[in-house]
């Protein structure tokens, strides 16, 4: 926000960062199903605003409104895949630490030396089963681990450690204990060699509520437009933040480095989507999105940026994921990010 100190009476009220109604269908579903102890999923590309939606669950007023007197009871302990070390400690140290942090007001009871195990792994599970033990057992209280960017652990496993997140739930954790799985791709094709889709229970837990974490919507769009807007001492004014919303399609990241450029370097009149399409940063961005998603998912993106005829079925799916509109012909969801397919140098354009 901006420094209160610059603000004069008749200056308007600085903007929230949220408004009440930020990414509500996405966060009511949660609530609906954690509540009940059930698992789930979304699928997001990279910069989608994963991270501010973390943020919301974790703010026990603003989850009040979907959990009710619940959201006191619920701790939704967020663990970033990307830091994982590629061992099962190395996971059960990070889900516990996160939950731990989020419930210090309950210590784990202390352990007889003789029962604490001798390897690294069966001691960091140990650790995570005696936290999940006090908060979901002794303190009757639920339990949510968001597994954030899980790609990674989807395709390395191995299967018995995903197993084991199911098997955690099975030692009298059940209904207490759930998942909030974020992934950029499909996880049961990430967690192919695994056989992630017939072969592992795990994945049975949230398969049935695997979602889209779409763009935002035009409203949560000008809200976070308003607010960088409002930080930066207001230098654009309402119509052009509106055009930002239109050229960045309600993506995250887009959405903010095109603010950066335009209230740092102005914009032309014209060409708007070519002027974006061609600065390093927006490039680096577009590229980013481009590679997390599917193989068959990069060749339609850039047939339907070129206009040419893609894949119905994969089409389909883009639309259901937000990434295209249903329209005839179908256009991709950013104009800027449209534009950067149409000129993207590859040999794997299909």
């Amino acid at each position: 926000m901006s420094n209160s100190s610059s603000s004069s009476p008749s200056s308007p009220a600085p903007a929230l960062r949220y408004r009440p109604t930020y990414r509500a269908d996405e966060l009511r579903l949660i609530g609906s199903l954690v509540e009940r102890g059930e698992s789930l999923g979304f699928v997001g590309i990279a910069g989608i605003g994963k991270s501010n939606l973390v943020n919301s669950l974790r703010d026990a007023g603003r989850m009040a409104a979907y959990l009710g007197a619940a959201a006191s009871r619920v701790h939704f302990a967020s663990v970033d895949a990307t830091t994982w070390q590629k061992t099962p400690s190395s996971l059960w140290t990070l889900m516990a630490a996160s939950l731990e942090a989020l419930t210090p007001q309950w210590p784990a009871p202390a352990v007889d030396g003789a029962a604490i195990p001798f390897a690294e792994e069966e001691r960091a599970l140990q650790r995570l089963r005696n936290r999940l033990r006090v908060v979901c057992q002794e303190q009757q209280q639920q339990a949510v681990f968001v597994l954030d960017d899980f790609d990674g652990i989807f395709e390395a496993g191995p299967l018995a450690m995903l197993e084991q997140l199911n098997s955690l739930r099975s030692e009298g954790n059940r209904g207490r204990l759930s998942y909030l799985v974020f992934s950029k791709r499909l996880p049961h094709v990430l967690g192919r060699q695994h056989n992630l889709e017939n072969g592992c229970k795990f994945y049975d837990l949230f398969c049935q509520h695997i979602y889209a974490l779409e763009p935002y919507t035009a409203s949560d769009a000008q809200q976070m437009l308003t607010y960088l807007n409002d930080k930066a001492n207001r230098p654009l004014v309402h119509k052009d933040l509106a055009v930002i919303g239109g050229l960045s399609g309600g993506h995250s990241g887009l959405l903010k480095i095109l603010f950066n450029l335009w209230s740092q370097e102005g914009c032309p009149a014209n060409g708007r989507d070519v002027y974006f399409a061609g600065k390093a940063d927006v490039q680096h961005e577009c590229e980013r999105i481009f590679a997390g998603l599917h193989a068959a998912e990069r060749k339609a993106a850039v047939r339907v940026a070129q206009g040419r005829a893609a894949d119905p079925q994969v089409v389909e799916h883009l639309v259901r994921r937000g990434l295209v509109s249903s329209s005839s012909p179908p256009t991709w969801f950013s104009p800027v990010m449209a534009h950067y397919l149409r000129t993207r140098r590859t040999t794997a354009q299909g």
